[in-house]
This record gives C-alpha cells, structure tokens and sequence, in this order.
C-alpha cells in the first residue's frame, strides 16, 4: 500500500527563512535609499540609523545560513524579535510612526503567525504594538528645508498629521490583534483539514487493497471449483461402486490437486504486487494469455477473436488478469453461444468488447443484481469486483443490453506511453 507523504517541518521553515530574507534583502535596501535621499536633500540624519541598516547585514547572513541548514521555530523567533528592534531604531531616527515604512512591522506579524505558535506569536505582535506606540511619541523628527510659506501652515499642518499618526496608530493595532487572531486559527483549521485529508486517503488505499484481495480471492476460489468438483466426482464415484482408484484416476487426482496448489501460489504472489504500478504488458499478449489461463477453469469455454491485435501496452496486475477472468466467467454464463472478442484503441484507450451473441442473454443482465445472482453456482459477486478493480486503474466497464437480446461487455483501460 502507499505511503502519504506528511510534510516536514523542518523543511517548511527553511523555506520560510529563505523568503524571509529575500524580503530582508529588499527592507535593506530601501532603508538605504532612502537614507541616501535623506542627505541628499540636506537633512540631518544621525549616524545610529545608518549603523541600525548595516545590521540587517548579519540577518541576512544568519537568514541564508538556516535557509541551507535547517533551523529550529525558536530561531525563528529571535530573528523577527531583532529584525524588530532594527527596524524600530532606525525609524527612531527618521520620523518616527511618521515614517511609511513602519508598516512593515505587520509582515513580521504576518510571517509569526504562519509559522509560529500562538505563544510566540503573541510575543512578537506585543513586541511591534510597543515599539509601533512608543515611535508615535519619542523619535527624532527629520529637519527638511522649509518654506516661510509652509511654515505659515505649519500649526494646521502639525493638528492634521497628529490625527493621521493617531489613525495609523489605531489602524496598525487593529491590524496586529486581528492578525495574530486570525491567521494561526486558519492555520490550524488547514492542518486538521489536511490531516483528515490523509486519513481519508489512507482508508481509501486500504479499502482498494481489501477490494483487490477480495478480487484476488474470489477468482481463486472459482479456480480451484473446476478440480475440486472433478476431485469429488472421482471419489464419490469410486466410493459408491466400492472400488479401488485405478492409476489414470490417482494421477488425475494429482494434477487436480497441483491445479489448485498453484492457484493459491498465485494468489499468494498477486497479494504482494496488487498495486505495482511501474510494470507493463503488450494488450493482445495479456488477453492471450488469459484466455488459455481461463480455459483451465473452463474446459468448455469458447470464443471467436476479431481484431485483436494492438500493439499497445497496458497496466499489468493482477487484479485486472482475475477483473478480465471473471467478466468472462459472466459472459460465458450469461448465454449458450459462443462469445465473441473484439478490440480497438480510441484516445490513447483500449478497448476490449466481451459479445454475448445469445439472445436470452439481456434477460440474465436485467435480473442481475448487485451482491446476487441467478447464476447455479454464482453468488454475484464478480462483476462488481470486477469494476471497482478496474475502476482503480482508471479504467471503465459498460455493461450493454442490445436490442436483439444479445449483450456486450466494454472495458476500456489507458494505454501507457513508453516513458511512463
């Protein structure tokens, strides 16, 4: 059965970190920029900020050395807590909450939330609403060149922008709160949904394994039918005349018995390759082969070949050989006539039509009925096995009742290309 494929932490936080300081890497050069813009329009920019940018360097170090490496949450943590206090010291220094560039403190709370637990989360999101209130009230405000005009204005200018730092102020606490309560709910809301994603998918991998056991099962049972009744006929024929078994009879007896020995070798051999997907086998070899496997169950069996020679490969498993036998089987049972076998590729399918020509056989197909039959010795159970094998390989099967009372099998199952 396969194995699901549970996503490695480890590997989820590098790959954070690695985006992370890519980002880092754009923060940095922005602040530089805009420091250079600073002096060059003559303000006064003190000395810290610019050692407050150098420091992103060992961040970014730190931040491609854990990108290759691996890294714990708690490291994580400490890198957004510095990147923090970085980032507040230099707005310290250029405007304070007044500077656009605050705002970045929410893709740290951002990136906390994704990828931390609440506690850590709550830490960082405390740590930036302090740093975020403590720039609205202390900071070095830049000294721009200004015009008599301007400074006309400059009480009006001053009552406005406090209600806007105000504003951001409230904006960015909102933001952090609803962030930091938001985000790791929907994260953990993901993770269960997924989980439950993988256990559903677990079931249904096992249920296919039961199916194809149940597939495999059934066919050897029906296998081993044809020797063990000529097995009992023999016996009781030498039971009811008292008589001694003859040489032919006991050598019979002994190839009836290595008939069945080796229908439970196969099926044996099969459980351990139900869903081995890597192999293939040329249609017109696997049907052939089949067909004379089929006549050992069924010494009476017939069939008329129209067209079936197709060099193409399909999926080889035993489920579909024990799929295609007990279509058969059902078709062979269905009527009196000879059945007929024809073959074609449509749309990288191929394509095997199972003709019952008899025309009393519509009338076994309406009667039939999942989990039951009307068959002497049948119990019903063959063609729904039969499809949901086939249905695992997303293959398909059509049951059809013609107008002249004759019905056809399709199964139609996808060619495989040679790279696959």
């Amino acid at each position: 059965m396969h194995n699901s494929v549970i996503p490695n932490p480890q590997s989820n936080l590098m790959f954070v970190i690695a985006r992370l300081t890519a980002l880092r890497l754009a923060i940095a050069c922005s602040l530089l920029l805009l420091l250079i813009y600073l002096s060059t329009n003559h303000a006064q920019v003190a000395l810290t900020a610019w050692i407050a940018v150098a420091c992103y360097a060992p961040l970014l170090i730190f931040g491609f050395y854990h990108s290759r490496h691996g890294m714990q949450p708690i490291h994580l943590v400490i890198h957004l807590l510095f990147e923090c206090q970085i980032l507040t010291i230099f707005l310290f220094f250029t405007g304070g909450a007044s500077n656009p560039l605050i705002s970045y403190l929410l893709i740290l709370i951002v990136f906390a939330a994704y990828n931390l637990s609440r506690l850590w989360v709550w830490l960082i999101a405390i740590t930036c609403i302090l740093d975020y209130s403590i720039l609205t009230q202390f900071y070095q405000p830049l000294q721009l060149s200004i015009s008599s005009h301007h400074l006309a204005n400059q009480t009006d200018q001053q009552s406005f922008l406090d209600w806007h730092l105000a504003g951001m102020w409230l904006t960015f606490l909102v933001s952090a709160i609803t962030l930091t309560l938001l985000i790791p709910a929907l994260m953990q809301s993901t993770i269960r949904k997924r989980q439950q994603l993988t256990e559903l998918r677990e079931k249904q991998l096992k249920n296919e394994q039961l199916i194809g056991i149940a597939t495999l099962a059934a066919g050897t049972a029906h296998e081993m039918g044809t020797p063990l009744m000529t097995m009992e006929m023999i016996l009781n024929d030498s039971i009811e005349h008292q008589l001694a078994l003859n040489e032919g009879d006991t050598e019979l007896l002994h190839q009836q018995v290595m008939i069945c020995r080796q229908a439970l070798q196969r099926l044996a051999l099969a459980g351990r390759n139900i869903h081995n997907e890597a192999e293939s086998i040329n249609a017109s070899h696997w049907l052939t082969t089949l067909l004379h496997r089929w006549r050992l169950s069924q010494p009476n069996a017939l069939w008329f070949n129209a067209g079936l020679e197709h060099q193409v490969d399909i999926r080889k498993s035993p489920l579909l050989d024990q799929a295609l036998l007990n279509l058969l089987d059902n078709a062979a049972q269905a009527g009196s006539k000879t059945i007929e076998l024809s073959s074609e590729v449509i749309d990288q399918q191929w394509s095997l039509t199972i003709h019952q020509p008899d025309t009393q056989a519509s009338q076994h197909l309406q009667q039939h009925h999942l989990f039951s039959s009307h068959k002497k010795h049948g119990i019903g159970l063959g063609l729904y096995l039969s499809n949901a094998s086939i249905e695992q390989f997303d293959g398909q099967v059509h049951l059809v009742a013609n107008r002249d009372g004759s019905t056809s099998c399709i199964i139609r199952l996808p060619c495989m290309s040679n790279g696959q």
